[in-house]
This record gives C-alpha cells, structure tokens and sequence, in this order.
C-alpha cells in the first residue's frame, strides 16, 4: 500500500476542463477514452495541412500515455512542470511560477495548495505579504526524483520512433513554433 502523502490530493473531476488549465483525461477511467490520433474511414479535409492540428494530435496521444504513467499519483504534465521549475529555481515566486508556466496565478495558487497539503512544496515568508517563495520539501525533492524517472522513461516509449538527432529536431522546430503574442 502506497504511502497517502506520495499522491496529490485530487479535488476536481476526471474529464473536465479545469480553471488552472489541466486536462483531466486520464486512460482507463471511466467516460475517458484514450485518444487514437488516425481513425481509419474519417477524411480529415483541411485538418491533414495544419501544423496545429498535428500537434495537438500528437500531444493527445502522448497526454495519454503520461496519464496512464503517473495519473495515479495525481501528477499531470502542468503539475510535473511545476514541480520541476520549483525544484530547480528554489524561492521562486508563486507569481513568477505562473508566468513561466503560462497560467494565471490562481491556477497556480491551487497547485501549490494541493502540493503543499500532500507536503511536497512549502511556502515561505519573502518579507511581502502578497508573494510567497517556494521550495520542495525533502519528501518533494524525493517524490520529484521519482515523477523524473518516470516521465523519462514515457518520453522514450512516446518518441520510440525517433532517432536521438530526430528528437533533437523536432524539439528545436517545436520551440520555433512558440511565437510571441501578436504585435
């Protein structure tokens, strides 16, 4: 029986779009079906020609195997990066987390709430009453290492198909896709 303080507590509903931006699909549950990124007989017209249609279908389908991965334990993608940007950058703000992270702070404000109850983030004072900095507890630098082997081990099986050059560029044509808000 697993520890209940390795798991997050999850307080929405599986399959619902949330304010903090996390999509709750997670394969094998009940009314959330994994995604199949080809349905054979369907014409696809227009949809076959755009980037971004590609990869969000992509995305769908590698959401899916990240959710049968660590859905168990409450971890998504955005919470996995969170975690990740915290461990990393310690004392950052909780401001500063949502705008790298690309959420409103009040997504933010409850991911922290939920990590912080499952003990594996702190808040501490930073001497102004409206911002907080934010640190891994010990049990969340623990946990971390754990989600790091398993996210690395679902990134190999999703990209199984891709030589190690091709993995690089895809990465690197992918971040040339992040452009910035219209001028």
């Amino acid at each position: 029986m697993k520890p209940a303080d390795t798991s997050i507590p999850k307080k929405n509903t599986p399959g619902k779009r949330h304010r903090t931006g996390e999509a709750r699909r997670v394969q094998g549950e009940a009314g959330a079906p994994s995604f199949n990124a080809r349905i054979e007989g369907i014409d696809y017209d227009v949809l076959e020609e755009l980037t971004g249609y590609a990869v969000r279908r992509a995305q769908l389908s590698i959401y899916d195997d990240f959710a049968a991965t660590l859905g168990v334990e409450g971890i998504t993608p955005q919470r996995f990066s969170s975690l990740v940007i915290i461990g990393s950058n310690p004392g950052i703000s909780q401001t500063r987390l949502a705008e790298v992270m690309g959420i409103a702070r009040s997504g933010v404000v409850s991911i922290i709430d939920n990590f912080e109850q499952a003990g594996l983030v702190e808040r501490q004072d930073s001497g102004d009453r409206r911002s907080y900095m934010l640190r891994l507890t010990p049990d969340g630098q623990r946990q971390l290492k754990k989600y790091k082997t398993a996210v690395r081990e679902h990134d190999d099986r999703v990209a199984q198909q891709l030589s190690a050059d091709e993995r690089q560029q895809l990465r690197n044509l992918l971040g040339k896709l992040c452009i910035g808000p219209k001028a």
